[in-house]
C-alpha cells in the first residue's frame, strides 16, 4: 500500500526530521558572515490523472501478460477489477465492512480478499499530477499491482520488503516505457527526477524502525529499489522476496536521543560539538583512512569557510571572491585548499532540509578535494565519482557499520539523513548530471564501497 505524507514540498524545500548524532572531534571552521541551485523539474501535469491511470492499467497488465511467466513460471492472471473512489462514491470491496472515505483517502492499495486495486481519484491522484507530472500516477499503479504480483507469486516477507519490492517492479516497468514498449506511454512521458520527488513524498517519516509492520522504507531505499528494478528488471525485483538474501534496507529507527533531540544536531558548536565541526574532523579522518586503503596520503583540508555574499571577500583560486560571486556558493579552493560556502545558503537552505542536507553537499565538496589530490581527471565522470564517494562517506557514519558505534567519537547517522541527502539533490542542483544519476552514484558507494566508485574514473 502506498501512503503519502500529509507535508512535503512545492519544490522539494520542507523541514523534516531527522539527524546525525554525534560525540566528540574537533575541526577548524571559518564563519565569515559558486554554484547556484537549479531546482526541481517543472510538473507536466495531464490534467486527467483519471484517464492517465486508466492507460497505465491497460500497459502494466500487457506487460505482466509478457514477463510473469519468464519471472515466475506458468500463465499469467490479470486483476480481478479495478476500482477509482472518493467521498461520494462507495468504498471499494475488500472483505469487511466498507471503510469510510476519511479512513483510505489519500491512498491507494491492492486488496488480496476480493483482488482487486483501488486508488483515491478525488485527492491522491489530483495531487500526484500537479506535484509530480502525470506519469508519477502511473507508477501508483505499477506499484500496486506489483502487491497483486506478489499474491500470485505466494511472496511472504516484512512489509517494508515487499513494499520495496512492489517500487522495484514499478522502476521494470518504467525502464520497459522508456524503451518505447507501452503503448500509452514513451520515454518522452518520464522524468525520472520528478519520479524521485514522488517517490520522496511517500517515504516513511524518519526514524520509522524498518521491522514495525507499517514501514513501507525510506526515501533512501524506494529510491534505490525503484533504481533496481529500472536498471536490472523484474528478475532482480524477484529476489527481494527470498528470506536468505541480505536486508535490502538503510532505514534506521531513531533511537532515544534522536526523539530527544528531533533528531538534529546544532550547526555550531554549543554545549557540545556542533554539525560543522564534526563534518570537518569526520571527513579528514574518513579520507585520511580512504587515502591510506590507496597506498597514498591524503592532505587534511585546511578549513570550511562560511562566508557572508554581503560583507565578507575571500581568497580563492588567486582572487578575493565577494559579492555575487558568494552567492550559493559550494567550492573548493585548490589553492587554498580550503571548502568554501555561502554561509545563508547552509544555514536558510540546506539546513531547512536538515543536518545531513548540510553534511552531504560539505562531503561533495571533500570528494572533490580528494580527487584534485588522487590526479582525477575533471570530466563528465568526476561529478558522480564525487557523488559516489559522498555515499562511501555516508556508509562510515552508518551505525551498523562495524566499525562506527554511536559510543565512538565520531559522527553518527541517524534515521532520515539518507533522505536529506536526496532532497538536497533535488532542491538544488549542481552540474549537468541527472538527481537520477547521482542517487545511483550515492548509493553506489554506500552499499559497494569505494572501489565501485571506479567505474566513474580511475582513483590510482
Amino acid at each position: 500500500m502506498m501512503r503519502r505524507l500529509s507535508a512535503l514540498l512545492a519544490a522539494v524545500v520542507v523541514a523534516v526530521t531527522a539527524a546525525a548524532c554525534a560525540q566528540e572531534a574537533d575541526g577548524e571552521l571559518t564563519v565569515l558572515g559558486g554554484s547556484g541551485p537549479d531546482g526541481p523539474p517543472t510538473p507536466d501535469s495531464s490534467g486527467d490523472p483519471g484517464a492517465v491511470a486508466e492507460q497505465a492499467i491497460v500497459d502494466v497488465e500487457a506487460w505482466w501478460e509478457d514477463v510473469f511467466p519468464e519471472v515466475y513460471g506458468g500463465a499469467f492472471e490479470p486483476v480481478a477489477g479495478y476500482y477509482p473512489y472518493g467521498p461520494d462514491t462507495p468504498s471499494p470491496p475488500c472483505g469487511g465492512p466498507p471503510p469510510p472515505y476519511e479512513v483510505i483517502a489519500d491512498n491507494a492499495f491492492y486488496c488480496p480478499e476480493t483482488d482487486i486495486i483501488a486508488w483515491d481519484e478525488h485527492q491522491l491522484l489530483p495531487y500526484l499530477d500537479q506535484e509530480f507530472g502525470s506519469y508519477t500516477v502511473a507508477i501508483v499503479i505499477a506499484h500496486e499491482y506489483g502487491h497483486a504480483i506478489q499474491a500470485r507469486a505466494d511472496a511472504i516477507d516484512r512489509t517494508v520488503d515487499l513494499e520495496l519490492q512492489a517500487d522495484c517492479f514499478a522502476g521494470a516497468f518504467t525502464d520497459h516505457v522508456v524503451e518505447g514498449g507501452a503503448s500509452g506511454f514513451d520515454e518522452g512521458d518520464v522524468n525520472l527526477d520528478l519520479t524521485v520527488a514522488g517517490l520522496i513524498s511517500i517515504r516513511d517519516l524518519p526514524g520509522t524502525d524498518p521491522d514495525e509492520p507499517y514501514a513501507h522504507g525510506s526515501g533512501f531505499d524506494r529510491v534505490g529499489a525503484f533504481q533496481d528494478g529500472f536498471e536490472n528488471g523484474p528478475e532482480k525485483c524477484a529476489e527481494y522476496a527470498d528470506p536468505s538474501r541480505d536486508r535490502i534496507t538503510a532505514e534506521l529507527a531513531f533511537t532515544a536521543r534522536d526523539y530527544a533531540t528531533g533528531g538534529d544536531l546544532h550547526l555550531y558548536d554549543g554545549a557540545e560539538p556542533g554539525l560543522l565541526s564534526l563534518v570537518f574532523a569526520d571527513l579528514n579522518d574518513f579520507y585520511g583512512a580512504l587515502f591510506n586503503e590507496l597506498g597514498e596520503e591524503f592532505e587534511p583540508v585546511d578549513d570550511l569557510v562560511l562566508a557572508d555574499p554581503a560583507t565578507d571577500g575571500v581568497e580563492c583560486g588567486g582572487e578575493t571572491l565577494s559579492g555575487s560571486e558568494l552567492e550559493r556558493a559550494a567550492l573548493y579552493c585548490v589553492d587554498e585548499n580550503i571548502v568554501l560556502l555561502d554561509r545563508g545558503f547552509v544555514e536558510d537552505d540546506l539546513y531547512s532540509l536538515g543536518d545531513f542536507a548540510v553534511a552531504s553537499e560539505i562531503a561533495r565538496l571533500w570528494a572533490i578535494a580528494a580527487q584534485v589530490q588522487l590526479g582525477v581527471a575533471d570530466d563528465d565522470g568526476a561529478l558522480l565519482q564525487a557523488d559516489c564517494l559522498t555515499g562511501r562517506w555516508a556508509a562510515w557514519t552508518y551505525p551498523r557499520d562495524e566499525a562506527r558505534t554511536p559510543e565512538s567519537d565520531q559522527l553518527v547517522m541517524s534515521g532520515g539523513d539518507l533522505d536529506e541527502g536526496i532532497m538536497a539533490f533535488l532542491a538544488f542542483g549542481f552540474g549537468d548530471e541527472e538527481v537520477f544519476d547521482r542517487i545511483e552514484a550515492l548509493r553506489t558507494g554506500f552499499f559497494d564501497g569505494y572501489e565501485a566508485c571506479e567505474e566513474y574514473a580511475p582513483l590510482s
